[in-house]
Parts: structure tokens; sequence; C-alpha cells
């Protein structure tokens, strides 16, 4: 499959059934114990920032999780770049609980074709990954717009 232009516009309700999806099947693999630890995860797109909320369950009571999150192409519309902009647990938030969790994510992406961590951007090389699905694609990410509960990327 080969494409070369796109414009695709999702909803908060599109990306959360793929994402309770998602969960409940990476739930049956080897990370399965630590994810059942996730409540309830939910994206809203909001002002241009997509922004995840979860519970945790850490101890006695579930601890809220939110991460707010921007989307922007990178390299000249060849890559996606996603920043954890401000990430909060329970009562806590910061550049530390930032630093640790895109520590992880840079340790589990090492080596991955298409994936890396600077700071606190994970950089995404579309073609990589597409072509991983046996997708060509011939054109570059022009713009990721996040506006009114849909997000909008347009390819060309």
């Amino acid at each position: 499959m080969i494409l070369s232009k796109l414009a695709l516009t999702l909803t908060e309700q599109d990306i959360n059934t793929g994402l309770a999806t998602a969960f409940a099947k990476m739930a049956e693999g080897p990370q399965g114990e630590a994810l059942k630890k996730v409540k309830d995860p939910r994206v809203s797109l909001k002002n241009g920032t997509l922004i995840f909320k979860c519970k945790a369950s850490m101890g006695i009571l579930p601890v809220p999780v939110e991460a707010q999150i921007r989307l922007t192409p990178a390299q000249n519309g060849e890559a996606l770049d996603i920043t954890l902009a401000k990430v909060s647990l329970a009562m806590m938030g910061g550049d530390m609980i930032a630093g640790q969790l895109m520590g992880q994510l840079a340790s589990a992406v090492a080596g991955k074709p298409g994936l890396s961590v600077v700071g606190n951007t994970l950089t995404v090389a579309i073609k990589t990954l597409a072509g991983l699905r046996g997708i060509t694609l011939g054109g570059t990410l022009r713009d990721i717009a996040i506006v009114d509960g849909t997000i909008a990327l347009d390819f060309e």
C-alpha cells in the first residue's frame, strides 16, 4: 500500500476506544500485571494539547495521573515529535517525574527502529514505522491540529 496524501481526523471517542482495546491486549502480554494497575485510561483533546488521564494503583488508594502532551511535525514532516509537556502524579508534578518517565521510555525504545528519545520528547520516524506494516508513505506530515475534541493530521 502506498499513501501519498491523507487527511485524518480522530475524535476523543475514537482514541479512547482504541486505547481501551490496546490496554486490554497489552494486559495479556508480559507487562500484563503492571498494566492491570492502570485504571480508566482516557484521552481528552484541548487547546492544542493531548491530555492523558488514568488512576494508578499504588498501595491502598488509586492515585490520579495526568500527562499533557504536545504533538508536532518534526524533521521537515518526516517525523512526529511527542513531547511530555507536563505530568502530575496525585499532588506531585514537575520535571523530576517527567524525567523519570522519559528515562524509562528511552530504555524501552532503545534499539527499536523509528523511535528515539531526547529529553522529554519521543521522536517517531513515520515512514520507518509505516514501512514495518508494509505501508509506503509518499508524503510528509504537514500539520497536526488539536481543536474541540478532535485531532486532525494532514499528510501530503
